[in-house]
């Protein structure tokens, strides 16, 4: 009696603890949130099969392999295009062929992640920003290629097309003749073909001659890479951005001779000091400005006088009105692209920065636009008060006609190279028109009926030397105030303290 009665004792706690993992899992089940719950989809629209069976480990060489296994013992079998719905690419894959491309030892749920499920069948992309992150920066450096599918240019023997629904390149899923294409084979070359869709009255839109990416000097308004090539970070044949090159060297002239001029003159308490003594009490003091609380008033005179433009704004509300209307949309979109650049350096796989990389996001490319309009308003403020209202405070120099005339022609013709691009790559409406002037640009041009893709570069190259020229020519003129007027306005706000 008394062991039967401690057999029972022994029994009942646990099946309470059985019991109350059962109560438990059913519990989770109920809970959208919960694994179970995501496997089941409630929704309808399927069911995972990881549910039920269990997925082989792959950070391991067996769990790859028999996952491997598992897929092949129905893609390796000749019939398996027959068990399959109509109107589906072949789904056979030559399991020896398989054996010598790059991916095959990997397992195939990695690339194919949303394959596993009930009904079988793929619909997303495969991922491969997972695995190739840091090989993204190659395509992101100035957002290029955002829109194009990997597949597009490393499936090399396949064509292309654009989705008409999303605007992205991606491989064409039928022949000419309508007949499916077989994307099975899994080749993948590293050298892309830039040729494949780089050529005149290509199908997608794209420029008939290859571009340099966006370098350095389009990080100024656009996202951009701070190189002048990005032919080293990959293999990929990339053109050079020559014109970046002479207009480093031109502004590297013409900022070594405002150095030297500043070093002719006189530093107050320090007479008959040489240039190199000169620079060495600069880097000295330089240094105790940056340890020293002086930093912060540093620091606040950049933002309230480098930035918001107090001390031009005291002096006259109408110069600091066209100031800001040209300069603080500058550093707005200068803002805009280092943000962008910096997810395309770091996260390119971020959905932040493929929306901020994609110029016809619609938040982007109002916001650009909306920008530019701006600047231009700006300009025209300055053309109005120097040469119809005539300030007598203000006296015209050549030089400041030549470079209000290049800023002008820099906004207008990077106007004209937008519209072009619409057309060229043939956005449709109601995607383009967040992008305002451009799709203002692209309905007054749409008449001529030009090859666009074959206009598109000679448009880029005009606005890419245009912003060459300003560059080189900002150290030579007026317009070096730019520059060294907020330096100048902070350094005198740490010293002497706000006024």
């Amino acid at each position: 009696m008394r062991r039967s009665i401690s057999r029972t004792a022994t029994i009942w706690p646990v099946r309470a603890a059985v019991l109350l993992f059962f109560v438990l899992i059913a519990t989770l089940a109920r809970f959208p949130g919960s694994p179970v719950a995501r496997a089941q989809d409630s929704g309808g629209e399927g069911q995972d099969c990881w549910a039920c069976h269990r997925q082989a480990n792959l950070n391991g060489i067996s769990g790859t392999r028999t996952s491997i296994a598992l897929c092949l013992d129905c893609h390796a079998d000749p019939q398996v295009d027959e068990w399959a719905l109509t109107d589906r690419s072949p789904l056979y894959i030559d399991q020896a062929a398989y054996a010598g491309t790059v991916h095959a030892g990997i397992a195939c749920v990695a690339c194919h992640s949303d394959v596993a499920r009930n009904p079988h069948r793929s619909e997303a992309t495969v991922a491969c920003g997972d695995c190739h992150a840091t090989l993204l920066v190659h395509v992101n450096m100035g957002a290029p290629h955002v829109s194009t599918d990997c597949a597009a240019c490393h499936r090399e023997a396949l064509p292309v097309s654009r989705n008409g629904a999303t605007g992205r390149v991606v491989l064409a899923r039928v022949d000419d003749a309508g007949a499916l294409l077989d994307w099975t084979d899994h080749q993948i070359v590293k050298e892309a073909d830039c040729t494949k869709c780089h050529t005149a009255g290509n199908a997608v839109g794209a420029p008939a001659v290859t571009l340099p990416a966006r370098s350095i000097f389009c990080m100024a308004c656009h996202d951009a890479s701070p190189t002048v090539s990005v032919a080293l970070l990959d293999a990929t044949p990339v053109k050079t951005d020559y014109g970046a090159i002479v207009g480093l060297l031109v502004f590297g002239l013409g900022m070594v001779l405002n150095v030297r001029f500043y070093l002719s003159g006189q530093i107050p308490g320090h007479p008959g000091l040489t240039a190199m003594e000169k620079l060495n009490l600069i880097a000295a003091g330089t240094g105790r400005l940056i340890f020293s609380r002086r930093i912060f008033r540093f620091l606040q005179g950049a933002v309230a006088d480098g930035i918001l433009l107090r001390r031009v704004l005291k002096e006259s509300v109408g110069r600091w009105v066209m100031h800001s209307l040209i300069y603080l949309p500058f550093l707005a979109r200068f803002g805009l692209g280092l943000l962008t650049w910096m997810g395309q350096a770091f996260w390119p796989s971020a959905a932040w920065t493929q929306t901020l990389s994609d110029k016809d996001a619609p938040g982007v490319a109002l916001t650009y636009d909306l920008l530019t309009l701006l600047m231009i308003l700006g300009v025209l403020f300055a053309l109005v008060r120097r040469f119809i209202l005539r300030d007598r405070r203000l006296r015209t120099f050549a030089q400041d006609k030549v470079a209000l005339a290049l800023l002008g022609a820099i906004l207008l013709v990077g106007i004209l190279t937008e519209g072009v691009r619409l057309l060229s790559a043939g956005t449709p409406g109601d995607v383009a028109v967040y992008s305002f002037l451009g799709y203002a640009v692209a309905a007054v041009l749409r008449p001529l009926n030009l090859t666009w893709t074959s206009v598109y570069p000679f448009i880029w190259y005009l606005h890419a030397w245009l912003v060459v020229a300003f560059i080189g020519y900002l150290p030579f003129s007026k317009f070096m105030h730019i520059l060294a007027g907020p330096l100048i306005a902070s350094l005198d706000t740490a010293r002497k303290g706000d006024h």
